[in-house]
């Protein structure tokens, strides 16, 4: 059993001490080779003829047991990124009662401050050291069983708060080093057989489970030290100002922006509630909060707007800051722990004043341009009607239809465009029978434009979660199909493809035409999503029906043909209303 806990010991030694640029494998390497040296010297003592031979390794031993305790809070220090602990002095602190051990053991005979008698006792073959310990066993003793306390409480920290993977990796490392804890306190009541030191029978099981969370929990090569310093980086690092409130919503942290939202030290605010600190932000999170509150303030964490139930929820606050008004998205999500236990709420605050500023300045610009543009485009059509009554020469009138027809088109044009801006960002997702609707839009066209053969005779129900505003964005490509067709005999076909397995959730339809095809310079900035004065569209068409196809979540794809061009908009299948 002994000499299975060296080997064990050794090979993940060697494992460890290779992998040493991983986070606490150096220090968890030294440890398994302390606890080599104190299995092999377990086994020399037991070998050992003779009183002095078997007291020499019994205290050789020692220079291993004193430092797989100083290493074993090493190791967890730094496995838990206990950085704050991690340094010079608290290393060199550690290593004194280990030398002093070290010392007083060596130095025994002359005070028997360690041992007070020694003798021998006979297993077969094998013979061991049986003794009475002195004072300093007991404080050696004491001192090490703290540093394992210490350890062990980091280590259920740890548990308590991480996922699956680091929460495995930490059941194996309690249960690691609670073997030769309970095997030595097994000793020490004198539960065991004199002489047998069940101790190194513990750390066989350690080396056993070393090798388990080793293989099957990635020990050496995850470390939660790693995830949790990556994560404070991030969130120092970031623009956005980020705060964590306990459960009864009091600060407990913040990073570098917040402090300068915050206009102070995050030392000052610390501790203080939300709503002394920030009361707007706490207004607003009160106002979303569907969680019911307890008298100490307490909260549940179920939150209004959650759309999966996790208990986040997103909202907006203004914050007058001098003269000025600024403007900040807050998301709110709730902090669990292990077993998910609610802890507190990480806020994020992100600055969209601009956004918001532009947002107000086009919708002011819209709506002056749509409105005085109707205004204006009314008058010279009242004023062109007018002029028909005194004109009579033929050549005029012709121009004065020209003006009529084109005034007419734009009004129609500009009402189409408020009537399709109007829905973006506010359309409904209900399922809709995409053939019924294409059918009815196709006969429609067929009417209008006599002159263009347009065929669609698919009859299979295609059902789609877009809602109507979609069908305004077929009419779009349709229209364009159409009007931009400048063939002999102009033709456009629509489809629907609806028969592709690997395409389960989605369905496809194609317009394809036999025009001219559409210029690159106006297929780059919609691919592209903005325009430059070399590369743009000619109208609006093009571009409302990619904010409509994007919008309810679907895609858009040009490509010319030989004869034409081919237009295949992919659309969100909604399979509960029947075969798409």
């Amino acid at each position: 059993m002994i000499g299975a806990s060296a080997v064990l010991s050794a090979s993940l030694s060697v494992v460890a001490l290779r992998n040493r640029d991983i986070a606490g494998a150096l220090s968890l390497g030294v440890l398994l080779s302390a606890v080599t040296f104190w299995a092999v010297g377990k086994i020399a003592e037991l070998a050992s003829p003779g009183l002095p031979a078997t007291l020499f390794w019994a205290n050789a031993q020692y220079a291993g047991i004193v430092v797989v305790i100083a290493m074993w809070l090493l190791f967890v220090l730094t496995y838990t990124g206990q950085y704050r602990w991690q340094t010079r002095r608290i290393t060199l602190l550690l290593a004194v009662e280990p030398l002093l051990a070290l010392f007083v053991i060596w130095t025994n005979e002359s005070h028997g401050l360690f041992r007070t008698s020694t003798d021998l006792l006979s297993y077969g073959s094998l013979t061991g050291l049986i003794s009475t310990p002195g004072p300093a066993f007991w404080v050696h003793t004491a001192y090490s069983y703290l540093l394992l306390f210490v350890g062990a409480v980091l280590i259920i920290r740890l548990l308590v708060r991480s996922d699956h993977l680091y929460r495995s990796q930490a059941i194996g490392l309690l249960l690691a080093v609670c073997s030769p804890w309970i095997g030595n306190g097994l000793f020490l009541l004198g539960a065991t057989p004199p002489a047998l030191d069940t101790t190194i029978i513990g750390f066989s099981i350690t080396g056993v489970v070393l090798t388990v969370i080793t293989v099957r929990h990635r020990l050496l090569d995850i470390v939660p030290v790693v995830s949790e310093v990556a994560r404070d980086k991030v969130i120092e690092s970031m623009t956005d100002a980020v705060l964590i409130v306990d459960r009864r919503n009091r600060l407990v942290d913040g990073n570098p922006a917040a402090e300068r939202l915050l206009d102070r030290e995050m030392t000052d605010v610390i501790g203080r509630p939300l709503a002394e600190a920030f009361p707007d932000l706490a207004d607003a999170i009160d106002e979303n909060a569907n969680g019911s509150e307890t008298g100490d303030g307490d909260v549940d964490g179920s939150e209004a707007g959650d759309a999966d139930g996790t208990g986040a929820f997103r909202t907006e606050i203004e914050r007058r800051e001098e003269s000025a008004v600024r403007y900040y998205d807050v998301r709110v999500s709730p902090l669990q722990r292990g077993f998910g236990t609610l802890t507190g709420r990480l806020i994020s605050l992100r600055d969209v004043t601009d956004q918001r500023q532009r947002e107000q300045q086009l919708e002011v610009l819209n709506r002056l341009l749509r409105h005085n543009f109707r205004n204006d485009a009314t008058a010279i059509r009242g004023n062109a009607s007018l002029l028909r009554d005194d004109i009579t020469d033929p050549a005029v009138l012709r121009r004065l239809e020209t003006i009529e027809r084109t005034v007419e088109t734009m009004i129609e044009r500009n009402e189409r465009f408020s009537h399709l801006t109007g829905r973006l960002g506010g359309s409904d997702r209900e399922s809709i029978n995409l053939t019924a609707e294409l059918e009815e839009l196709v006969a429609t066209k067929c009417r209008r434009h006599p002159e263009v053969t347009i065929s669609f005779d698919c009859t299979t129900p295609a059902w789609v979660d877009t809602g109507g505003i979609v069908v305004s964005a077929l009419d779009e490509l349709l229209t364009n199909s159409i009007k931009h067709n400048d063939a002999e005999r102009p033709q456009v076909q629509v489809s629907i493809m609806t028969d592709e397995p690997s395409e389960s959730d989605t369905v496809r339809l194609r317009i394809r035409d036999n025009g001219p095809g559409i210029p690159d310079h106006e297929i780059k900035p919609i691919d592209r999503g903005t325009e430059t004065p070399l590369e743009h569209t000619s109208g609006v068409g093009l571009w409302l029906a990619t904010w409509i196809i994007r919008e309810v979540d679907g895609s858009l794809r040009f490509a010319d043909t030989e004869d034409g061009t081919v237009v295949t908009v992919s659309l969100p299948a909604d399979r509960s209303s029947g075969s798409a």
